[in-house]
Parts: structure tokens; sequence; C-alpha cells
């Protein structure tokens, strides 16, 4: 089902029509607009791509949610996408759903993409889509929205008819790329001597080999050996893998093949003696290398496999100009281990400001923030560190990582 509705809304004195889509196959004729609004947008994540948006739809969908994608063009240019999930609400059910755009887990930012010279005007335009074909929603939320986002700049301005609260605040692993490597590894410190350490421990099994496959090289065939690297180590043992979940198998094969087929896929791979011991799954989007996956071998966890995948893409990136950054969408120790700087992510909560929303919503999006801003930054360092060692311990942290923390 495809809706189309005259905005009397103008950005520089050029009126904007908004069209929803309920329908996978009529996102069609949208598609090609939005993936190169999507590529050029400043967060330069993969997640804003067609391709992963369409991916998630088809195979991330959690039980009684439903969706639609609002466009809002100005003239024949497509100036901001909106897909949306419709769930119901806690407490009021389906009559008062709750929206918020695609994100969990495997989808780790929830931002949408805006043209910046009609941010403004196609954010309010897309909202007032979503009003129209939701009139009970009494909120929907922004989950994991990057500083760079112009979305950040639109929120600057509190939509008509919502109060806007903030949530968790992130921050997430990024490495800029254009500069001189043998400065930035220069300043790795003992990391330097682990790596090298690494390296001559790994020359000792065998003949060593890297693979770096892009483009026409990088395609589907490899994704079922990845899975089975994964599944070998202490995530097959926790039933977290990949391969343990017939859906999650459906969503990344979905992506490999569709990021395949425009040369937006990468795989990195180190094997010692024609064996596997570490891989990456990698996508590309705009000037930007999203490192989401990575898996070790872990009989060769003394030699830090992981970590020595990850300087041999480091190097690679440097010497790649079509490349600004790297960005793993993470937090976890292996990217700290690398001295990688953080960016700050945010999420946006715009509540409805009706007596139902006031009464239901913004009390429990409200207290998220009370927590984030005033109580989290308080609590002292020793609680946190004591809380992270017992969550290490809960999920039995991999033996790489373990590893790497000791001096070598």
């Amino acid at each position: 089902m495809t809706d189309e509705y005259d905005q009397t809304m103008c950005s520089r004195g050029i009126e904007l029509r908004t069209i929803t889509v309920c329908d996978v196959n009529a996102l069609a004729p949208h598609i090609p607009a939005w993936d190169r609004l999507a590529w050029d947008a400043p967060q330069k994540n993969p997640s804003l791509l067609p391709d992963w948006v369409v991916t998630f739809l088809r195979h991330r969908l959690q039980p009684h949610a439903t969706w639609f994608c609002c466009f809002a063009y100005a003239g024949d240019e497509l100036v901001g996408v909106l897909p949306v999930i419709v769930a119901p609400h806690p407490l009021l059910g389906s009559r008062w759903p709750v929206l918020r755009t695609p994100f969990d887990e495997h989808t780790r930012s929830g931002d949408i993409v805006v043209a910046p010279d009609h941010a403004g005007a196609a954010f309010r335009a897309l909202l007032a889509e979503v009003a129209r074909e939701v009139p009970n929603h009494l909120s929907i939320s922004l989950k994991v929205v990057r500083q760079n986002s112009t979305v950040w700049r639109v929120l600057q301005d509190v939509p008509d008819g919502y109060a806007l609260r903030r949530g968790l605040r992130s921050t997430l692993s990024l490495l800029h790329v254009q500069g001189d490597c043998d400065r930035y590894f220069a300043s790795l410190g003992k990391m330097r001597r682990n790596l090298r350490i690494g390296r001559e421990r790994l020359r000792k099994h065998g003949t060593v080999t890297v693979e770096m496959r892009k483009g026409s090289a990088a395609g589907e065939d490899f994704l079922a050996e990845f899975l089975a690297l994964e599944a070998s180590g202490w995530k097959g043992r926790m039933g977290t893998a990949i391969r343990n979940d017939p859906h999650m198998v459906a969503f990344y094969s979905s992506l490999v093949r569709h990021f395949a087929a425009k040369g937006r896929l990468e795989w990195h791979a180190i094997r010692v003696e024609g064996r596997l011991v570490a891989a990456q799954i990698a996508f590309r989007c705009g000037a930007a290398l999203m490192l989401p996956k990575y898996a070790y071998d872990e009989d060769f966890a003394e030699c830090m496999p992981g970590h020595l995948l990850m300087e041999e893409v480091i190097r690679e990136a440097f010497s790649r100009p079509e490349l600004a950054e790297l960005n793993p969408m993470s937090d976890a120790a292996q990217h700290r281990l690398f001295h990688m700087p953080r960016d700050e992510y945010v999420d946006f909560h715009l509540v409805r400001q009706s007596t139902l929303p006031v009464l239901f919503e913004l009390p429990r999006v409200a207290a998220q923030s009370l927590y984030q801003d005033h109580v989290r930054p308080r609590i002292p360092l020793a609680v946190k560190q004591v809380y992270r060692r017992f969550k290490r311990r809960e999920v039995r942290q991999p033996k790489e990582e373990r590893h790497s923390r000791r001096p070598q």
C-alpha cells in the first residue's frame, strides 16, 4: 500500500510531499534515491542504507510488531526517509502504540537520513506523516543517533506537539584513517610489543596468510566458514553464535548477499597453513567501513589472532584513500586496546503532548533520562569496576581478551 500526501510545509519555497509505504515490494521505486541519500549522509552508517533496513524488516521484526516507511520529497528530490516499527504499549496495548526506528543488538543505530539542506522541513513533514498514519501513537524513539547526524541539529528545535527527552548516552569506538599510519601505531605503547609477540607465536604454527577480500572477491561463499569459526568458540558454547539462531542466519545471509551485490561487503581473514584462525565481516557506507563482527580460533588464543587481524585491517585502511574512518559500532575492550577515540551517540524520545502519553509514557522516558543525566555519572568508579568484573565472569569472556590485558 502506498499513500501520498501533499504537505503545506516548504523548504526554501519548495513544497514537500510525503509518501507512506507498508509493503516491501512497494519500496522499490524509492530505493535508488534512498541509497544515494544514505550513502552520502554524514553518519556513514550502513544501517541507514535501504539494503540494511529492508533486511531488518524482513527478518528482525518482533512478534506483534508491524512497520511502515515514510518518504519526504522536495519536488522530485528525496529529502528524508523514516522507517517506523509499530509495537503495542506494554500497558495500553495496540490501540495506543509506541513507535521506534529499526534497532536491536545487531542493528546498533536507529538513526535516520534527512537531506542537510532540507533537514528541518523534511523531518517535520515525516513526523506529520507518521501522525496521520498512526494518530494514536504515544511516542517515537530514535536510538543510538550519532553526534554528527543531521537529526541532532534538527532536534535543537523540538517539533510541535511533542516533548523531547534524551535517553541513553553512548560512546563507541571510532578510528580516523586519513592521518599517518606509523604515527598512530607508535602511539600504542605496550600494545605494539604485544602484537609483535603475537605475530612471532603465530608464525611458529606454520605459514601465515592474510586475506582482504573486497569488491567481486567478497561474496556469500565465505559466510558459512565465518559462521563456523564463530560457533567454534565461546559464543557457540554460550548459545549466542549466529549459527545457533536460524533467524540470525537468515538476517546475515541477506545482508551479505545484498551488500556483496553492490561491492560494499568485505571479508578480512588470517589463516595458518590454510586453517582459518581469525575472520571479520565489514560493510561499507560512504567513506566509512563498519566492523560489526569478528571471530577467532581459541586454539590460537595465546597468539591474539583477533588483535593481529585488527592490526592488518587498520594498516590497510590507512593506505586506502577512499576510506576516512573505521567504525566498529562497539565499546569492546579490543578497540580500547588499540587506543581508538570514541564518538558520542544518544537516544532521542519524542513523546506526544496529550493526556495518555503524559501519564503513561513521559514518566518512563523521563526516569531513563534522569538516570542517564544525573545518577549514572555519579556512580563511583570502584562500583562500576566491580560490576564490569562480575559481568565478564558471567559471560565467560574470551581467552584472547583476558590474555591481551596481561603484560606479555
